[in-house]
């Protein structure tokens, strides 16, 4: 398959019962941009600059073209609350060139949902498709890659079973933020999941009501409030593989944990005591109750 270097599956495509699989052509870009939907824009300019066609395929191709390809297994998923430092995180990450990171592809988060447009999939299936997807995406393109990291959608938490069941030995990263902060931040700038209608409603395990189209706060407030009940259930399980991370206890401490408890090597030259898997449990709770503050009616 070395006609499919630099080549990755980007976008799925589900048109008269049938699925598509359209491909992105890398070249020798190091991905860096704050999300993948970025990076989708810049590759698709160059690839119009040579021709118009989009590739495309169906998905048994996907599977058949992911058997050989020299990859690296991801070393991490980045879950978070969103507005919670998981981008200057997945940032920081691809500074270094040795690292693969992508940043909310677009891609994943479709694998993960298509049985919201094609319910007779299985998860069996979804597991193939994606696995095959993760292998492509974390292909060998250079010789100095080492890592492969994916920081996922906020709404992926409610996802936890099933990539945990998909991959039970990869390291999990949690990152969260006071709940307040996160609706004030979207308050000020919303993504999708803090608009209502935008994420299926099933996923986000919010039943839309009219009160919600009115305020919009205080849809962001039931949203992240699913959040956190995902979370309080996944701290419960007590998987040695989760490491969790309050962006409160500093940006700088962030770095340190993440390098320390997902790469497991030290990040910098002084080494600050980290907080062990009892404090960050006893920190969600507190900030669990946070939510006492949010008048959910």
């Amino acid at each position: 398959m070395s006609t499919l270097v630099n080549w990755i599956p980007y976008k799925l495509s589900y048109q008269d019962n049938d699925w598509q699989l359209l491909w992105l052509d890398l070249q020798e870009k190091h991905i860096e941009e704050p999300f993948f939907d970025e990076t989708i824009r810049f590759c698709r300019l160059r690839m119009k600059e040579r021709s118009e066609y989009i590739p495309a395929s169906s998905l048994d191709f996907l599977i058949e073209a992911a058997k050989d390809v020299d990859s690296i297994a991801p070393g991490a998923f980045i879950f978070h609350v969103s507005r919670c430092g998981s981008t200057l995180l997945s940032q920081a990450l691809a500074t270094a060139e040795t690292n693969i990171v992508y940043p909310e592809a677009p891609l994943i988060d479709e694998i993960l949902r298509m049985q919201e447009q094609d319910p007779a999939i299985t998860a069996e299936q979804q597991e193939l498709w994606f696995k095959s997807a993760v292998a492509l995406m974390g292909q060998k393109r250079k010789a100095g890659y080492e890592q492969l990291f994916i920081k996922l959608d906020s709404w992926h938490i409610h996802f936890y079973s099933l990539l945990r069941k998909w991959y039970p030995d990869t390291p999990f990263f949690f990152l969260s933020r006071e709940p307040n902060a996160v609706i004030a931040s979207h308050h000020h700038r919303r993504g999708m999941q803090a608009v209502p209608g935008m994420i299926n409603s099933e996923i986000l395990k919010i039943d839309i009501q009219e009160r919600h189209n009115q305020d919009f706060n205080l849809f962001t407030a039931e949203v992240i409030a699913g959040y956190y009940r995902a979370l309080q259930e996944i701290i419960t399980v007590s998987d040695p593989n989760n490491t969790f991370f309050d962006y409160g206890w500093g940006v700088k401490s962030l770095l340190i944990c993440f390098f320390k408890s997902v790469m497991q090597e030290d990040s910098v030259d002084d080494k600050p005591e980290l907080k062990n898997y009892a404090v960050a449990e006893a920190a969600y709770k507190s900030l669990l109750r946070h939510l006492v503050a949010i008048k959910i009616q």
